[in-house]
C-alpha cells in the first residue's frame, strides 16, 4: 500500500507566533530616534533656513572734521530757509536680492509711528513727492555678515546724501505746531503684488520747525 503523501505532516500545530523581544524593541526605537536627531542636526547645519535675513537702515551726517560719516550729530531744528544734509545707508542681510525703495515722509511730532503699517498720506508728505530712492541690493556674504562698521560693498546702498527742506506743502502738515518728524521708512519689492511692500523697517529725526 502506497504511503499517502500529507504535506501537513510536518506541521507543528503547538508552534504559534513568534516571541517579541522587548529588549530589541527598544533598541529599535532608540536607533531611529537617533537617525531621525541626526538628519534633523545635519538640516539645521548644512540647510539653513534661508529666510531668516534682514535689512538694516541707518541714518548718518558727514564729519568734515575726519572726512568720515558717523551716526551722531543730528540737526535739531529746521527752517524754511534751512537746507540741511543727512544720509541713509541701507544693507541687506536678507540672503536673497532685494530691490528696495526709500520713502521720506514729514509729520507732527505726535504722529505714532508703527511698525505694521506706514504713515499714511492722510497725516503726512511726502518729502519728495515726485520722486523716490530705489536700488537693488545683492546679499551680504557670510564673511560681510561678520564686518562691523562697513560702508562699501555690493550689499550696501549709501551712503546716500539726500536733503532736508521745508516749504508751505509741508507746513500745513504741520498747523500750529512748531515740532516735526521726519520718518524714513524702507520698502521692498514684493514680486507677488507687483509692487513695492512697507517692510517695518523704519527711523526718523524729531526736528524744531521755527
Amino acid at each position: 500500500m502506497a504511503k499517502k503523501n500529507n504535506k501537513t505532516d510536518n506541521i507543528n500545530p503547538k508552534k504559534g507566533l513568534p516571541k517579541i523581544n522587548p529588549k530589541k524593541i527598544i533598541t529599535l526605537v532608540i536607533v531611529i530616534s537617533t537617525i531621525g536627531t541626526i538628519v534633523a542636526i545635519t538640516s539645521i547645519v548644512f540647510f539653513p533656513n534661508q529666510q531668516n535675513g534682514f535689512s538694516e537702515l541707518s541714518l548718518l551726517t558727514f564729519n568734515s572734521a575726519n572726512e568720515t560719516y558717523v551716526a551722531n550729530n543730528y540737526p535739531s531744528q529746521i527752517s524754511k530757509a534751512d537746507n540741511i544734509t543727512i544720509f541713509f545707508m541701507v544693507k541687506n542681510f536678507e540672503n536673497k536680492i532685494v530691490y528696495y525703495q526709500l520713502q521720506i515722509k514729514v509729520t507732527k511730532i505726535s504722529q505714532n509711528i508703527s511698525l505694521e503699517n506706514p504713515l499714511s498720506l492722510s497725516n503726512s508728505k511726502l518729502l519728495y513727492s515726485n520722486e523716490t530712492y530705489e536700488k537693488i541690493l545683492s546679499p551680504a556674504t557670510e564673511r560681510e555678515k561678520e564686518e562691523e562698521g562697513v560702508q562699501i560693498g555690493g550689499y550696501i546702498w549709501g551712503p546716500v546724501n539726500t536733503t532736508l527742506f521745508m516749504n508751505d506743502t509741508l507746513a500745513t502738515v504741520l498747523g500750529t505746531n512748531d515740532n516735526l518728524k521726519i520718518v524714513f521708512e524702507l520698502w521692498r519689492f514684493n514680486s507677488l503684488i507687483d509692487d513695492f511692500q512697507y517692510s517695518g523697517i523704519v527711523t526718523f529725526l524729531e526736528l524744531i520747525y521755527n
